[in-house]
């Protein structure tokens, strides 16, 4: 039997994922899993005690942890102005912070967001990447925008 070269993943959206995942991964081998995480979703105390246990397990059997929306701020309010599920933060001082707090988290892959506007902005603050953001400051930026 040859190697096979196929890779497997499994993605999802809400505040549920990250423990549909779990069970997921009790049952499947797979190589990964994408889902939201962003400061906003992890003040959720559900939410972020099941993303920190898909966090372990991804780590105990090498499964790769993408994320997706790293900019997101709150559900849609008003004119769509940008190709977002969500409403995304989008100045740059913003988009830097969120990108420097996920990127702050060595265990995950950011996925940039699928909006060309905001693309290149991602980009930009990935490779400006700085420290991770204590939680006052994401407060403050969130207050801000």
């Amino acid at each position: 039997m040859g190697i096979s070269t196929q890779q497997f993943g499994r993605t999802g959206h809400g505040y549920t994922v990250a423990q549909m995942h779990l069970h997921s991964l009790e049952r499947f081998d797979f190589d990964s899993v994408l889902l939201p995480y962003n400061y906003v979703m992890m003040q959720d105390d559900t939410y972020a005690r099941c993303f920190q246990a898909l966090q372990r397990r991804c780590a105990e059997k090498n499964v790769a942890l993408q994320t997706i929306k790293s900019l997101a701020r709150r559900p849609w309010q008003g004119e769509h102005v940008h190709s977002t599920w969500y409403q995304p933060l989008d100045d740059e001082e913003a988009v830097q912070t969120a990108v420097n707090w996920v990127l702050g988290d060595p265990q995950v892959f950011l996925i940039s967001s699928g909006d060309i506007h905001l693309l290149l902005r991602v980009l930009e603050a990935a490779g400006r990447t700085e420290s991770r953001p204590a939680d006052a400051q994401m407060e403050q930026m969130l207050s801000r925008s």
